[in-house]
């Protein structure tokens, strides 16, 4: 990767105000000059070159000349490598829906002119079998959409949810529909689309973004190591944050100073662990930064996918559908668990009177294996999508000790998937090639739901060495003024810390958790901005995909960190802990969600998924009866209303706690009927004996 150099001398600042256009002067080996009107080049195609940046001045140009010449006192590099460090308004680490969501935003937003997201992927549009999954996106995620003015093309590659009735295809190639209700008047129905196509949607958003300059996107570039600056002042005060990357192509390394890091890098978060190892060194707990573990029924099965060959077909009955009943509650379990099919004689008794009929792929369709124990169960569910010549994916979710796992070759996963869907042609279906490399994977594993408590911090920023030495108090050579400095005391002491300390300090004054709080107090300089780190997504929270809201909680991230940065100016002093106050509930309600909302819809535990389903219909029945009194099940209000996580969860549990308190009326008054009729029996008895003697 050809890198930029930003000399000091150069460097002479960048204005907030608004978008404008800037002279670069670049020298190259050729010695022909090269004037661009673009803001920012991550790097261009020629021999490391000398970039001199010529702006007005702005309220950050302190910040950046001296991050950039302090660089080597930062990272402990020789002064030769210190000229590879890019100075950055925004570094996003992560290219999935959490980190282009932020870029996109932040393009929008005056004060972010230099973006910079890094994806390890060698391009967003790549094919991972293992990660194809398909997304439902409800109103979480259209609100993000509609911020970036991108739902319409959302719209041209997804199909809408509940439109047409799931397809049950059984074991003797009979089809079963089941319609769930529609969705509510004046509301859009949730989508279905696969990742491929929900991230290409929004890499289409920055378009004119990375056409001017203002957001690049790295590809095959992998994070090696980031820097945050300890509280205590030391040599790492100039730059408070230095990430370190790779380009995995040519094994050339480059360094960013950002003004705010972003981890959108999932759960096992470079970013995250960074902050880890920062929170002992910055005063903090050292769990500071440490996940709160749960436990869920659907946490650790084991689940791989198997891409399915274009137009699928299957062996079809000479009959119509049977149309079940849209509110049976047979069917709503049936197309949430899945069900165990006929046997595989039957089966093939029945294929003397079928023929192949495509699958149709606008709809979800459920493919249900023969009956078979436990540990040999079958089912696939397949879900619609716009295009049919895309190849689609199938994933398979069992239990560890499923023999699938076992299955280590092409030919023998072929077989078993054979004799487990005789109402399939696996050869037609998948090539022997495909199926060698879904033998030979590993796939992976449903985590246990966690989220995190904290997840942003609030660096000090480099100050300039005139605004140093007009302070009280000797500058020192790095640019940072004495910690005798009343100023700069107050920086160390307040701001470089946990962005959720000042979060958790103005709760507990208000009593209000989602109260905006109060940064610690800066100083109107421009040199006292802020540097930050905040983590999106599944840095934040993870959990098995029961529920399908991993991407939409994504959105509500995104959504939350882009309305803190209005409300806070751009200050990340105040920006961050407004954003962390508000979604660290949000976290821990959605995970809290995850562990009873739907966790037995695998089939790995037929008794308990059936005890789930009986709760789901009371709830229901109860809420329908007395809905001032009882909300549905949490399936239920995540799909039709609009509440927040924290209000869903209040909601579930206080309906818990009204169905026990019924349960004991109910007991109460049973017990008194009970023994009034004992009564009665008794007193009845007592006046036939005395009748009788």
């Amino acid at each position: 990767m050809p890198q930029i150099t930003l000399r000091p001398e150069g460097l002479t600042g960048f204005s907030r105000a608004g978008c404008h256009r800037n002279s670069h002067n670049t020298s190259l080996p050729a010695k022909i000059t090269y004037f661009f009107n673009a803001r920012f080049f991550s790097h261009l195609p020629a021999s490391p070159c000398v970039v001199r940046w010529q702006a007005r001045k702005g309220p950050v140009s302190a910040m950046r000349q001296t991050a950039a010449s302090a660089g080597a006192a930062v990272i402990g590099l020789s002064s030769s490598n210190t000229e590879s460090l890019q100075i950055c308004d925004a570094l996003i680490v992560g290219a999935g829906p959490a980190g282009l969501g932020a870029a996109l935003l932040l393009a929008q937003r005056q004060g972010w002119e230099r973006i910079v997201v890094l994806e390890k992927r060698p391009s967003i549009d790549m094919e991972e079998y293992d990660r194809s999954y398909v997304y439902g996106i409800d109103w979480r995620g259209f609100s993000l959409m509609d911020a970036a003015d991108l739902y319409s093309v959302l719209e041209t590659v997804s199909i809408p949810n509940n439109r047409k009735p799931i397809h049950e295809i059984m074991p003797d190639g009979t089809v079963n529909e089941i319609q769930f209700s529609k969705p509510q008047k004046g509301r859009r129905s949730s989508v279905w689309l696969p990742r491929r196509a929900f991230l290409a949607t929004l890499h289409k958003g920055l378009t004119e973004a990375e056409q001017t300059g203002r957001v690049k996107l790295l590809n095959n570039v992998t994070v090696t190591s980031i820097h945050l600056a300890e509280s205590s002042g030391g040599s790492g005060g100039s730059t408070p944050i230095v990430v370190c990357a790779c380009d995995n192509a040519t094994g050339q390394e480059v360094r960013f100073a950002p003004r705010l890091l972003v981890g959108a890098d999932g759960m096992n978060s470079d970013v995250r662990r960074a902050l880890s190892e920062w929170a002992p060194k910055a005063g903090l707990p050292d769990d500071h930064f440490s996940p709160v573990v749960l436990d869920s029924p659907s946490a650790g099965l084991r689940f791989k996918s198997l891409p399915l060959q274009p137009n699928p077909t299957f062996r079809k009955m000479q009959r119509q559908p049977h149309q079940k009943s849209r509110s049976s509650p047979a069917s709503f379990f049936s197309a949430l668990f899945g069900r165990a099919g006929d046997s595989a004689k039957s089966a093939s008794e029945a294929h003397n009177a079928t023929t192949y009929a495509p699958m149709d792929i606008t709809r979800a369709n459920i493919v249900v294996g023969v009956k078979a124990p436990r540990n040999r169960a079958m089912w696939f569910g397949i879900f619609p999508i716009v295009d049919p010549a895309a190849t689609r994916t199938v994933t398979v979710v069992a239990p560890a000790e499923h023999v699938i796992w076992s299955l280590t070759s092409g030919p023998q996963l072929g077989a078993f998937l054979q004799d487990s869907f005789p109402q399939l042609d696996i050869s037609s279906l998948f090539t022997q090639q495909q199926l060698d490399t879904v033998a030979a994977s590993r796939g992976g594993a449903f985590p246990r739901p966690q989220y995190l408590r904290h997840f942003t911090a609030v660096l000090p920023a480099a100050r300039d060495p005139p605004a140093a030495e007009l302070s009280v108090g000797a500058a020192r050579p790095n640019g940072i003024a004495d910690p005798e400095d009343a100023w700069n005391s107050q920086i160390m002491s307040g701001i470089s810390r946990s962005a959720s300390a000042a979060a958790s300090a103005e709760a507990t004054r208000t009593g209000v958790s989602e109260a905006a709080p109060s940064a610690p107090a800066v100083t109107s300089s421009p040199s006292a901005l802020s540097c930050g780190v905040a983590l999106l997504g599944d840095a934040v929270h993870c959990f098995p995909p029961d529920l399908g809201q991993g991407v939409n909680s994504t959105a509500m991230d995104v959504l939350a960190l882009a309305k803190a940065l209005d409300e806070a100016s751009g200050d990340l002093a105040r920006a961050l802990p407004l954003y962390e106050a508000r979604q660290a509930p949000e976290a821990a309600a959605l995970v809290d969600l995850t562990r009873f909302g739907s966790p037995y819809q695998y089939r790995q535990d037929k008794f308990r998924g059936a005890l789930w389903f009986a709760n789901f219909l009371l709830r229901k029945l109860l809420s329908q009866l007395a809905p001032w009194v009882f909300s549905p099940q949490v399936v239920g209000l995540l799909t039709q209303t609009t509440f927040s996580y924290t209000e869903i969860r209040k909601r579930a549990h206080e309906t818990t706690r009204r169905m026990w308190a019924l349960a004991g009326v109910m007991a109460a008054l049973l017990a008194t009927f009970v023994l009034k009729s004992a009564k009665a029996a008794a007193s009845t008895a007592a006046m036939t004996a005395a009748i009788g003697v």
